[in-house]
């Protein structure tokens, strides 16, 4: 017998499983709204469950147990991604807008009810990216994700309260540290996931949980109501070890880190004390490292066989360390995102004849892209200029992609490759963040055909030459626009004109802090010269030429 199905069939009618805004729910409100949903569901299709709401989230997958159904969970709702993921063959349980012909809308009845036979299994099926193109399917039972829910009650369920989180439960972290671990214990998880941390000020005390992430640990407000609850959980990635000391700071202990996978349930767990504060192994999960270094996990969560996760570890006594990735998978705020998904979904674009996409741990993990246009793509080019044209293309992956897939840095460029003719996930970046953003301005969009170049670039005020220039009233130093656009060649091309002479240099309008401005830079190799441009607001800030052979 399924321990959820259980907790949610033989609980008291009024018992409260979940509370928010819209009111609490109840084991026998969610009983009533399973039995009228599994009533609609047609035989022998399977169902895919995606929804805001935990408490409808369990209703879908008691229906779906009810039918027999398989269940299959969704990341995201986009359009696209629903078709190529085969939703349209099936029906789709969700709260939330979504074009599609097979969607059932799911609403919490105000009646309750009660089962005579309890489900006792069920088959769940889960999304991730995986190492190819295509969304990769990770098949679990529901007796799987109960183990999960018991074994964290076993480690921290003396002091365990109502339960607070930021992050989903459609992922399998917020599904079980929202869902099946505090409905099994018969404790109180919010039925939504809190958008800010606003909406938390003043909720946190010693009789909560919270359940976050780095992304949302690594922005707390300076002025933000922490309180104290007694557990905070951190998963999806390494927490950054200023960020763990400062959640200490603000909530009175240090986060709790789990890591783990769709495929292996969780695997270990830490608390920083130490930056280097090794990982230590659950008690039921088996680790090892294969030749390459990288972690080999055996539990009954990932089933019989060893499961490779592509993290690189380093052995240490009663434990492990994480050194980096060994796969094409990037995590952009917690959330794994397989790089050649990206690719594929790029190359389909009318306008793109090859992509390739790095991650950039100097911009927040975020995603660059680099991108050679063919004929179409390099008529846009010509008309809209390469800032607009990256919001073009951005927005048409919006159908297929979610937010953070999409690439928010773009350069229109040759691929670099290396001597064997293969793409180098350093010299990819290096495209991006070559000197830091730091001195450089961050890179919006840029477009480079031959020896001209143009770039859009935010002026971030953290930008190194606002410092001192002028004290409240920063402006960018002619000296520093000059120095930029020699470091910008050196990235693009690896050009240094000759000598630091300036000659036709003309400075017309300040740029200031937040600015998005246009750089455009041509090189002359045969001079050793270069010349540049920047514009500001449609118009001419400064320009002049760099070096030369007298």
């Amino acid at each position: 017998m399924s321990a959820l199905f259980d907790a949610v069939c033989m609980a008291d009618p009024a018992a409260v499983l979940f509370a928010g805004n819209r009111g609490a729910v109840t084991a026998g409100q969610i009983r009533r709204t399973a039995m009228d949903v599994a009533i609609k569901l047609p035989a022998g299709k399977p169902v895919f469950l995606h929804t805001e709401s935990a408490a409808l989230f369990v209703c879908g997958l008691l229906a779906a147990a009810m039918r027999r159904a398989t269940v299959f969970c969704p990341a995201h709702v986009q359009s696209e991604y629903l078709r190529e993921i085969g939703a349209a063959d099936g029906v789709l349980l969700t709260d939330e807008k979504v074009a599609l012909a097979t969607v059932q809308h799911l609403e919490i009845a105000q009646e309750t009810g009660r089962l005579d036979v309890i489900p006792s299994d069920l088959n769940l099926n889960f999304y991730t990216s995986g190492t190819t193109a295509a969304p990769k399917l990770v098949p679990k039972r529901i007796a799987q994700l109960d183990l999960e829910g018991q074994k964290l009650d076993r480690l921290w369920s003396v002091r365990a309260g109502h339960v607070y989180a930021t992050v989903s439960h459609q992922h399998i972290y917020g599904m079980l540290f929202r869902i099946f671990w505090p409905v099994i214990s018969g404790r109180v998880s919010e039925d939504r996931p809190v958008a800010t941390w606003e909406a938390l000020s003043g909720k946190l005390t010693p009789a909560t949980t919270l359940v976050s992430s780095p992304a949302h640990l690594t922005r707390i407000p300076g002025g933000f109501d922490a309180g104290a609850p007694a557990l905070v959980f951190s998963s999806g990635a390494p927490l950054p070890f200023a960020a763990a000391q400062e959640a200490r700071e603000k909530f009175g202990s240090l986060p709790i880190e789990v890591l783990g996978s769709t495929e292996t349930g969780g695997i270990a767990w830490r608390q920083q004390v130490r930056s280097d504060t090794p990982w230590t192994p659950f008690e039921d999960v088996g680790i090892a490292a294969d030749a390459d270094g990288g972690l080999v996990v055996v539990s009954a969560v990932a089933g019989e066989a060893p499961v490779a996760t592509g993290d690189l570890v380093e052995n240490v006594a009663g434990g492990f360390r994480l050194k980096g990735r060994g796969d094409r998978i990037a995590k952009i705020d917690g959330n794994r995102v397989s790089l050649p998904r990206v690719e594929e979904a790029l190359l389909a674009l009318s306008q793109v004849g090859a992509a390739a996409v790095v991650d950039l741990p100097q911009r927040n993990g975020a995603l660059g892209a680099i991108v050679e246009l063919n004929a179409d793509g390099k008529a846009d080019l010509q008309s809209l200029g390469a800032f607009r044209l990256s919001r073009k293309l951005r927005e048409m992956l919006v159908g297929r992609m979610e937010p953070r897939e999409r690439p928010k840095h773009w350069l229109f460029a040759p691929i670099p490759l290396d001597r064997q003719g293969k793409r180098v996930q350093a010299a990819l970046r290096a495209k991006f963040v070559l000197h830091g953003v730091e001195s450089l301005g961050a890179l919006a969009a840029a477009a480079v055909d031959g020896d001209t170049a143009e770039l859009t670039l935010e002026l971030a005020p953290g930008l190194v030459w606002f410092q001192g220039h002028f004290p409240g009233e920063p402006i960018l130093p002619g000296i520093a626009q000059t120095h930029m656009a020699v470091l910008w060649a050196d990235c693009l091309w690896g050009f240094h004109p000759r000598g630091a002479g300036l000659s036709q240099v003309k400075f017309r309008r300040v740029m200031r802090p937040g600015a998005m401005v246009i750089l455009r830079l041509t090189r002359d190799l045969h001079r050793e010269r270069l010349a540049f441009t920047y514009e500001s607001a449609g118009v001419i800030a400064s320009e002049g030429r760099i070096g030369g052979v007298k």
